[in-house]
This record gives structure tokens, sequence and C-alpha cells, in this order.
């Protein structure tokens, strides 16, 4: 099928910019746009310096350059404290209830700026490490994922979940975290997560699918995802994980193989991020 990807919506669900060791918000947008890319949904990067708040502030302001400069590109922001954070500050000596006290304080400053703009249109990346931990800061990762499901549900917003691989337990506990917080799980967005599209369809968590190889498995399962790349922008990382462009070719390859329509298409990068944050596109 001869299809012209720019004709089409093509949303990207994770991407970080970064203007000091990568190309930085308006250069990735335009590389971006190139490529066929329309809507980009832009998460802070964590800091791992102890200050959790300024990269919020900073995506702000990427987020308007992106808006204002590139024509044909639509950037919204999600606004969070990366999981990883918890342990940063631990092993760097910090005592667990304090650096506990210290992410949900950023949390709450996360929620506020929601409140503020408009193009936040969620909280993100939040959640517990993917990597072994002891269990005390298990289960504050567990208490602290909670407490962002509660600003959700006070905001009526989507979040982006960070977390180990997933699972159908995973996705059937995420489910019941989030009920026990009055939040439709439809909001809550499992990032990375494989082809478990029809995990997601039973526990009601919505899949967010890199743009690789799992892709091709889910389109023939269900069109109920979106597609990231959880693009990093370092340069000294070049195409971690996912390069820029990888969203809109991924998409036409779908297209050309015959796994994917112009209907389907819109489904996953229009309808599906509109019915998520709660946004109009085009």
């Amino acid at each position: 099928m001869n299809v012209d990807i720019k004709n089409l919506p093509i949303t990207d669900n994770h991407i970080h910019v970064d203007g000091v060791n990568g190309y930085g918000a308006e250069k990735v947008a335009k590389i971006f746009k190139n490529a066929g890319g329309k809507v980009m949904i832009v998460l802070n990067k964590p800091a791992f310096n102890g200050d959790l708040k300024k990269p919020m502030d900073v995506l702000i302001k990427d987020i308007e350059i992106i808006n204002k400069n590139v024509d044909g590109v639509s950037a919204y922001g999600l606004v969070g404290v990366h999981p990883a954070e918890l342990t940063v500050m631990i092993n760097k000596g910090m005592e667990l209830n304090e650096a506990k006290n210290k992410m949900i304080d950023a949390l709450d400053y996360a929620k506020k700026l929601i409140e503020e703009n408009d193009y936040l249109v969620g909280i993100g990346e939040v959640g517990r490490p993917h990597y072994p931990v002891n269990n005390e800061i298990w289960e504050a990762s567990n208490e602290i994922l909670l407490y962002s499901m509660e600003i959700a549900k006070d905001l009526n917003c989507a979040m982006q979940i960070h977390a180990e691989s997933a699972s159908e337990e995973q996705f059937k506990e995420f489910r019941d975290m989030a009920k026990s917080v009055n939040l439709n799980p439809e909001k809550v967005i499992k990032h990375h997560c494989g082809d478990m599209v029809l995990e997601g369809e039973k526990y009601g968590i919505f899949p967010s699918i890199v743009a690789s190889k799992p892709v091709s498995e889910a389109v023939k399962k269900s069109l109920r995802f979106v597609m990231e790349t959880d693009y990093i922008d370092d340069l000294k990382r070049p195409g971690v994980v996912l390069g820029i462009k990888t969203v809109p070719r991924r998409t036409k390859k779908l297209i050309d193989s015959g796994l994917l329509d112009e209907e389907g298409v819109y489904k996953i990068h229009k309808e599906n991020i509109e019915r998520l944050y709660n946004i109009e596109l085009f």
C-alpha cells in the first residue's frame, strides 16, 4: 500500500528531550516532523542529583519551544519523578523516609504544574524500580506509586508507569491499586510493556508499546495501545532507546506489510491518545 505517512496522525507516546546533553527540544521536534511525526508526548528526564523539581520546569520550557517554533508538531507533557530517584538518593546516604518524603513533595509539585498548564496532560513517569531492591525500598516505591495514582484520580488525568517487565500479574496488581483509590484503570499507562495488549484489555491497563518487533505482534491482536520510542536525546548514546524517527517509520512499515490500515493508524495514534489524555488532536 503506497501511503504518505506525512498525511497521517503519528504520535510518539514517550519522548525525552535534553538541551544540555542532546539535540534539544526544537531540533528533536524538527527531526520527528521530517520523518512524519505530528504529536509528541514528552516526559521530564530524571535528575539523579537530588533536585527533583527542576527537570519539570525545564520540560515546560521545552514544550513551549516546540509548540512555538515547530509548525505541524504538537507537544504535550507529563511531569513526575522517576522511581530510580529514590534509590539514587538512598545510595548517596539519605534515609529512606527522607527520600520518600522528598519524592512525595516533588509529586505535589507535579500536581500543581498540571493544574496550571493545559499542555501538561498527565503524571509520569512514576512507578517502581525495574531492578532488584530490598523490601523496604520496594514497599516505599509502591506507596509512592499509589500516591501518584491518587493525584491522577484527583486531576482526572493519565499516568505513565515505569516498572519492572510487564506481566499479567503486574497488570492485575496495577488495576487493583488504581481501583483502591478510585482511579479508572483506563488512565493507567504501562510504559515499555512488550506486546501485552490482550492483558491490557483484560485488566483495563493501557499498554504503551516500544515501536520495534512487539508492535508487529500487537497489531495482530488488538489496536488498544499506543506507540513509543522512549527516545533519550543523549548525543553520547545515539538512538537510545529507539531513534526519534522510529514511530513514523515503523507505522509506515506496518502499513506497507498489510498489518495496519489508515483506520488503524487513526485508532492508535489519534483516538487512543485523545481518550487517554483528554485532548483533541488536529
